[in-house]
C-alpha cells in the first residue's frame, strides 16, 4: 500500500509547489500510525517524568482467564521502560467470573459498573468511584453480573510473571 501512495505522490508532485520530501515525510508517518493498535494510544510526557494517557484511546484486548466464553479484554497502559515500578492499565468484565492468583499488589479504581471480588468465601462488592485493594499472595475469583471497568495499578511491574508463579 505505501509503494502505490508513494508512487501517486511523485506522479503527482511535478503539478504542485510541495516538495517530494515533504509528502515522503507525511505518507511515513501516516503508515506508521497505522501499523499497530498501541499508536491509537495516545500519550502525553515529560521525558521520565510525566505521563498522560487519554483513556478513550486505549484499545481493549483479550484477556485469557483460561475460558473462551468469558468476555474480559485488558490494556496494560504503560511499558516497563516507561514505568519500571508497577504496572497500570484497564480490564472490562461483561458477566463474566474468572479465578486468578495475584503474586502482587494490586489497587482496583472502580469506573464504571459493578466489579465483585470474592476472597475466602465472601464477596466485596465495587461500584463506581469505589477503591479496592488486593494483597500479594491472594487467590480471588474476579466478576461482574453485568460489566464494569476498572483501573488497576499493581506492584511490582512484573505482576505477569509472579502470577505464572504460582499456577
Amino acid at each position: 500500500m505505501e509503494k502505490n501512495i508513494e508512487k501517486m505522490v511523485k506522479n503527482n508532485v511535478l503539478e504542485s509547489n510541495i516538495s517530494e520530501e515533504l509528502i515522503a515525510r507525511i505518507v511515513n508517518e501516516v503508515m506508521e500510525s497505522l501499523n499497530t493498535e498501541e499508536s491509537l494510544l495516545q500519550k502525553k510526557s515529560e521525558p521520565d517524568r510525566i505521563r498522560l494517557i487519554e483513556g478513550e484511546s486505549v484499545v481493549f484486548e483479550n484477556f485469557d482467564t483460561g475460558n473462551a466464553k468469558d468476555k474480559v479484554t485488558f490494556k496494560e497502559v504503560l511499558t516497563i521502560e516507561e514505568c519500571p515500578n508497577m504496572a497500570t492499565g484497564f480490564l472490562r468484565i461483561e458477566e463474566s467470573s474468572f479465578d486468578w492468583y495475584l503474586g502482587y499488589d494490586e489497587l482496583d479504581y472502580v469506573i464504571e459498573g459493578t466489579l465483585d471480588i470474592t476472597y475466602n468465601g465472601k464477596t466485596y462488592t465495587g461500584h463506581a468511584g469505589d477503591v479496592i485493594f488486593i494483597p500479594k499472595e491472594t487467590a480471588v475469583t474476579f466478576s461482574s453480573p453485568n460489566y464494569c471497568k476498572f483501573f488497576f495499578a499493581a506492584y511490582p511491574a512484573n505482576w505477569q510473571d509472579l502470577c505464572e508463579e504460582k499456577k
